[in-house]
């Protein structure tokens, strides 16, 4: 039976080969001296295999040590510094996944119907060709790239001393995120920096052993420094805008304002009291919806008049707050949109609490005509007989609803619709909130450039040299690994902004409210 031998690609020379012989032989390297591995024998487990010459004109060692039949794979040997690695499975740039890894070997452990395996690439064998080029280094010192960026650590850690005593004290209650998507946008912000002033001195200090974890470590680091730094050069761009053509803005932001939040309502409102295309209202409770309404959006367009002046100095103020990221620009916009959208808030509230009220009512109704009634203590309808008066009494309740309810479902179905339609707004802005603040750029960036850093496992790969050889080759992550989080965020929101729950919400009554999902993204 031929035994298989893991040879390093960039080894062409003689000597004693050193490596590991469990589970399978693995060369590390050849050296010339064999008390060089003294030291490293007992941290590292290598240990000297035997000696191996080149034959004239043969690429392919020939190891005398070996007296039966053998193949060679070979590999390929990475610096510690270039953080490239082999890996069996996908690795999670936010390294969500461990926890469920972790939990599913223990599992596997416990599983006798699971065939176990000696020798072959298992996690054992992919340490070893992650170890093989830290250990030759280490036998054979040569200068790191790695030792170079302690200094930049040095330096980020320095930047990040006094952002990162603060970032604590500013971490702001759950009741205030959820009033405010600025007060969430500062929150996520502190988060942030939090995390960059965490992740340093684990990046100071890397383990060269565990490779892998160092290379999440340092992916995550990095991608939100570019986040952030992205955000703000976005935002100063921004910011310019809307500082320099903030009168032209404000005159064009009221004028939209004035037409479509104020104007346009009430016209709905004077619509629908008037009998639009045969549909006959209730005539008195028409005019009381309407005229109560339209006094509502009156009123809360006179606000927003006396306040049209000072939208220009307000525009210039977000000009200048987006200085310090795009996200802070689209939060400030955000809470805009929700206070310029009071009246229909209020509107909603307020023909929604009547017609659930009229939906339980005609329940209740319901439940008369059938001879039965709700048991509030066990919380069950019971049968029930119930009087000629209270028959009669119900008889004309169902007629005052059923002769009120259409009058009521037309402004309800209005002010819903419109509810729902700045709920959809304020989703995108969410949504973009969500993408900027926590979108793989520097994974992206990595899976493009060189994708040794993000493993997405390993294949066998056939090259001539001159003859054909097998190679261990790196799989690149798949995408759907690196947008995980995000495919799991969008079928929710999916899910949560379907037109069909959606419609079956404002039939049953149901407040409308925005997704808690796109506050739950972490880093």
């Amino acid at each position: 039976m031929s035994q298989t031998v893991f040879w390093p690609d960039d080894v062409r020379e003689e000597g004693l080969c050193y490596g590991w012989s469990t589970p399978t032989l693995c060369v590390a390297g050849v050296i010339h001296d064999e008390t060089a591995l003294d030291s490293l024998s007992d941290s590292f487990r290598v240990k000297v295999l035997g000696s191996c010459k080149f034959e004239r004109g043969s690429p392919h060692p020939v190891l005398e040590f070996l007296s039966g039949e053998y193949t060679i794979i070979y590999y390929r040997r990475h610096t510690a510094a270039s953080l490239r690695f082999y890996s069996l499975e996908n690795v999670e740039p936010s390294g969500a996944a461990k926890a469920r890894q972790s939990a599913l070997a223990t599992s596997l452990e416990h599983d006798y119907t699971r065939p176990h395996y000696s020798g072959g690439i298992d996690a054992t064998v992919i340490n070893q060709f992650n170890l093989a080029k830290t250990v030759d280094a280490l036998v054979q010192p040569k200068s790191s790239r790695l030792e170079l960026s302690k200094y930049l650590f040095d330096f980020m850690d320095a930047v990040l001393y006094i952002p990162k005593q603060v970032a604590p004290l500013v971490r702001i209650p759950a009741y205030l995120k959820d009033f405010s998507t600025t007060i969430q946008q500062l929150d996520v912000r502190a988060e942030q920096t939090q995390f960059l002033g965490h992740q340093v001195a684990p990046l100071r200090q890397s383990d060269l052993s565990s490779i892998h974890v160092f290379a999440a470590r340092y992916t995550n680091f990095f991608n939100t420094v570019w986040l952030i730094l992205n955000d703000i050069t976005i935002g100063v761009a921004f910011g310019t805008f809307l500082c320099e053509n903030n009168l032209v803005l404000a005159r064009m932001l009221n004028s939209l304002i004035e037409i479509y939040l104020i104007d346009w309502i009430r016209w709905a409102l004077h619509w629908l009291d008037s009998w639009p295309a045969g549909l006959k209202l209730n005539t008195e409770l028409s005019w009381v919806y309407s005229h109560t309404f339209s006094d509502l959006v009156t009123i809360w367009g006179r606000v927003l008049q006396g306040a049209a002046p000072y939208l220009p100095v307000t525009l210039y103020v977000f000009g200048i707050l987006s200085a310090t990221g795009m996200t802070t620009a689209i939060a400030l916009f955000s809470d805009l949109l929700a206070l310029l959208t009071v009246h229909i808030y209020l509107g909603y509230l307020l023909s929604r609490a009547l017609y659930a009220r009229l939906l339980r009512t005609g329940g209740s109704l319901w439940n008369l005509f059938r001879g039965k009634r709700f048991n509030v203590l066990r919380n069950r309808t019971d049968t029930w007989a119930y009087d000629t008066d209270q028959l009669l009494f119900g008889t004309i309740l169902f007629t005052l609803l059923a002769f009120l309810f259409p009058t009521v479902l037309a402004y309800y179905a209005l002010f819903a619709l419109m509810r729902l339609g700045t709920l959809l707004l304020n989703a995108g802005l969410e949504t973009q909130l969500a993408f900027m603040n926590h979108f793989p750029l520097f994974a992206l960036m990595l899976r493009a450039k060189d994708p040794w850093r993000l493993p997405g496992g390993i294949y066998f790969g056939v090259q001539y040299a001159p003859g054909p050889v097998l190679v261990v080759k790196n799989q690149p992550v798949p995408f759907s690994t690196i947008f995980v989080q995000y495919i799991r965020l969008w079928s929710r929101l999916a899910a949560h902004y379907n037109p069909l729950r959606l419609l079956w919400y404002v039939l049953r009554g149901k407040q409308l409210k925005s997704d808690s999902a796109l506050r739950d993204v972490i880093l």
